[in-house]
């Protein structure tokens, strides 16, 4: 099959900066800045997580290769290409719960993850996030460390298909808001069928009745244990990971045992909701009510969890 290219331009606005020229340090925080975002972003869409511990997977490292093939005056405009993963990563297995994504997969880049990644995280409108998670995010936050001033600016673009792409020193904070609206994790414990994901010793899908969910496998004993599950009912205790909506995005895995009656009675996916999406979710359904009377001298106070709640609900 013949390999598709697509070119990027990023133009680097800068008082601090000669035209033309850019630091080989700041050139070299950019590229590894983003390799790591296109990496988390490809693999949330591979297989439902970003951040992957154990083996380097190697098909990825020629998937996420781009090249710098010049720079020019204009300001500091960086020409990069790189290759569609349809070119790159024929044959591998793409996010089954997910049929859109597969779709759009095999025409994007990491340069065009890089660029959505962004895009998702500022978008208002979009409350779901499903290709966002706290890993990802943080690497999203990260590239803050690169701009030099509130006034530098990095202008991203593929002259086609995908809207420009601006980023400012300010653009950061977003970010970090959205980071502190996901929930902390908390251990859960959940049943039902394991499946393997393929190309992936680590990762797992748990079909329940609720719908399905992923599995990280953190210890090579793990990944041995849960061969002897791999299409039969199993009980999962681990520590659940959430997006910035309260769903569960993944599960860390730390015990695989079979299942007993007293497990499926138990066991559900868990919701979590962070604070401020609690207020906001009420402040929606109220959108006149002055909710700031009705808690005055009220909270925070001594109430448990489930008291917080009935005083949210109440608003």
């Amino acid at each position: 099959m013949e390999k598709r290219i697509v070119e990027y331009d990023i133009i680097l606005k800068s008082d601090l900066q000669e035209k033309g020229t850019i630091d080989l340090d700041r050139i070299a925080f950019l590229a590894k800045s983003i390799t790591n975002i296109a990496k988390g972003a490809l693999q949330i869409r591979l297989g439902g997580i970003s951040y992957k511990q154990g083996k380097k997977v190697s098909y990825l490292d020629n998937a996420l290769k781009i090249k710098l093939k010049g720079i020019k005056e204009s300001s500091t405009l960086l020409q990069l290409e790189t290759q569609t993963f349809e070119s790159t990563i024929r044959g591998i297995q793409i996010n089954a719960f997910q049929p859109e994504v597969a779709e759009e997969l095999p025409n994007q880049t990491p340069m065009s993850l890089f660029m959505l990644a962004y895009q998702e995280a500022f978008d208002d409108q979009d409350e779901e996030k499903d290709l966002l998670d706290k890993s990802l995010l943080k690497d999203l936050k990260d590239l803050k460390t690169f701009f030099k001033s509130n006034n530098e600016e990095l202008i991203i673009s593929n002259r086609s298909s995908l809207p420009e792409l601006h980023l400012k020193k300010s653009d950061f904070e977003k970010i970090k808001l959205l980071e502190d609206r996901i929930p902390d994790p908390q251990n859960v414990v959940v049943n039902g069928i394991i499946d393997i994901l393929e190309h992936s010793k680590s990762k797992v899908t748990v079909k329940t009745e609720q719908g399905n969910l992923y599995g990280n496998l953190t210890q090579k004993s793990q990944q041995e244990k849960i061969k002897d599950f791999w299409g039969k009912e199993a009980t999962i205790y681990g520590v659940g990971h959430f997006k910035t909506n309260g769903k569960l995005a993944y599960i860390e895995i730390e015990r695989i045992f079979e299942s007993s009656q007293e497990d499926k009675y138990f066991s559900k996916i868990p919701f979590s909701e962070s604070t401020e999406l609690q207020i906001k979710k009420q402040l929606q359904k109220n959108p006149t009510k002055n909710w700031m009377n009705e808690i005055a001298g009220q909270w925070p106070g001594n109430e448990t969890d489930e008291e917080f709640q009935q005083l949210l609900n109440n608003i």
